[in-house]
């Protein structure tokens, strides 16, 4: 078969990806050190009497979704120099780019304001070098609307050694899973898999047996997009075997994946599927945005998404409620008797922060303070940053049921200019009831999406214990690269020595963290 043929020089493109990568890696610039407090910590009185009515240069440099500039044309930036007299530089960029960015940024004299990251390691990580603001508990009084949507595990998740060293952001509802498509399945007449084993065998007939029933030799199984960096989304099957990342174990002790062999297990799996040609060529080097051609023409048969998969596929091919019954809410399959649920759910959708030298200028802090209080979710600012409510036009229509619902079709902007959508990617909730449509009224397409989403929140999650956890930031990304160089080679039959990476994983600080997550967890009563 051709993906047999090209199977070869696959193995060779992610090898060259993984060697650049690695080299990248090793060729990071070190931070240096700094204040991280203002120098002269203003009362709110003062902060309000430092505002200008002159316009304010603010860069926010972000994780985005789309991560692709917008023009000088650009309405949200309009919309923030009427509103807040803030001329506002968006960058944003993938996971794997930011914290290289941000490491070149800030030991230059031209740092970033703002920063919003996914991966709340990365803010502490900048936070213990001292290079961001050290401590927002003397400005938490001036951020009422921003403090409201805090629970108490989302103060905990931004609280190290009793300092608030970012904003947590209010996540998502928990709608994510894996979609696969129904129809394939239905034409094969095969079962949804509820274990491993199966979910290989429907694997290889999504690839193998022309689901779609096109004669052609054009389909795969599953995909992912770890753009050269890492496994990518497809990760969540790790959680087949068990608990992935620190946890606490049956036993009632802390335990993680690398450890106790879950780890080892999904490893296998995806080596299966690399082995196989059940998955996508481009798994490894694709990025989110690069992996929805293939995803949206229909050549790939499970994927781990939201809801939104619905209007997307519609949106690529045109509207017309061809791609509607396409897509399937599944469980994550069972490959072992601790397996079978989702990852944890959130407890934040990320956290920003602001940079020690744009805290150290009063009038620029106070500007920051008062926009990031007035675009957080329920405000009015929020409407319009993350949709363009006052922006560009945009409505909010009340559906019945309590969901919301906005139309893109009347919204030119953001078709030509996706990275408009980036505007919202610091606020943005699905917690805001927002069915986002491409015709006037809600159709088959915001049904089904709210079918599939009510469908995900209602399957079975493991308790998150990781994000409660404040570990040794230094110690964990050496880790994490460790991981991601082991997983690729792994996966790609370069080496099978897992009981070396193991103990190499403990010695390089493994067995160091997993004592301080058991120190952690009892002190917040988790442990027995």
């Amino acid at each position: 078969m051709n993906k047999k043929r090209r199977a070869p020089w696959l193995a060779v493109a992610l090898v060259l990806a993984v060697t650049a990568a690695g080299c990248q890696d090793r060729n990071e610039p070190t931070t240096p050190g700094g204040s991280s407090n203002p120098s002269s910590l203003e009362t709110d009185d003062k902060l309000q009497s430092k505002a200008s009515t002159d316009t304010i240069r603010l860069e926010m440099m972000e994780n985005g979704w789309s991560n692709i500039p917008t023009d000088e044309e650009d309405p949200w930036r309009q919309w923030m120099k009427e509103q807040y007299k803030i001329d506002m530089t968006m960058n944003a960029m993938p996971v794997g780019d930011l914290e290289a960015r941000l490491l070149v940024r800030f030991a230059s004299a031209e740092q970033p304001d703002l920063i919003f990251a996914w991966d709340r390691s990365l803010i502490a990580k900048l936070h213990k070098q001292g290079v961001l603001l050290d401590d927002w508990t003397p400005y938490l009084t001036r951020l009422p609307n921003v403090t409201r949507t805090w629970s108490d595990q989302m103060k905990a998740y931004a609280t190290v050694d009793g300092k608030v060293i970012g904003l947590p952001k209010l996540p998502d509802e928990y709608t994510w899973t894996l979609m696969l498509r129904k129809d394939w399945l239905d034409a094969l007449q095969l079962p949804v898999p509820t274990t491993d084993v199966e979910l290989l065998d429907v694997l290889r007939s999504f690839t193998y047996d022309d689901p779609d029933n096109n004669g052609l030799d054009d389909t795969w199984g599953i995909s992912s997009a770890g753009a050269g960096s890492d496994v990518g989304e497809i990760g969540v099957l790790e959680s087949m075997y068990g608990p992935t990342g620190f946890h606490v174990g049956p036993d009632g002790m802390a335990q993680h994946s690398v450890v106790n062999g879950t780890h080892l297990k999904f490893l296998a799996f995806m080596r299966t599927l690399v082995q196989e040609q059940l998955i996508d060529p481009d798994w490894y080097t694709q990025s989110w945005e690069q992996r929805k051609r293939r995803l949206y023409e229909g050549k790939i048969g499970i994927v781990h998404y939201p809801g939104i998969i619905v209007q997307e596929g519609e949106k690529t091919n045109g509207a017309t409620g061809s791609t509607v019954a396409w897509w399937d809410a599944m469980q994550i399959p069972k490959g072992s008797e601790l397996g079978g649920k989702r990852p944890p759910a959130p407890i934040a959708g990320g956290m920003l922060a602001v940079s020690a030298q744009a805290a150290k200028d009063p009038e620029k802090m106070a500007r920051i303070l008062t926009f990031l209080d007035a675009t957080v979710y329920p405000t009015e600012g929020y409407w319009a940053l993350r949709w363009g409510v006052g922006v560009n036009g945009q409505t909010v229509t009340a559906l019945e049921d309590g969901a919301k619902y906005i139309s893109l079709k009347n919204d030119p902007y953001r078709k030509e200019k996706i990275g408009a959508h980036d505007w919202g990617t610091w606020v943005a909730t699905s917690q805001d009831g927002v069915l986002e449509g491409q015709t006037d009224r809600p159709g088959l397409a915001d049904q089904k999406q709210l079918a599939l989403d009510g469908k995900a929140k209602s399957l079975a999650s493991y308790t998150n214990y990781h994000e409660l956890l404040h570990l040794d930031t230094q110690m964990t990304s050496d880790l994490k690269k460790l991981t991601q160089a082991f997983d690729i080679a792994y996966i790609l039959g370069k080496t099978d020595d897992y009981d070396a990476f193991r103990q190499r994983w403990l010695e390089a600080g493994g067995q160091q963290l997993l004592d301080e997550a058991s120190r952690q967890l009892t002190e917040m009563n988790r442990l027995p």
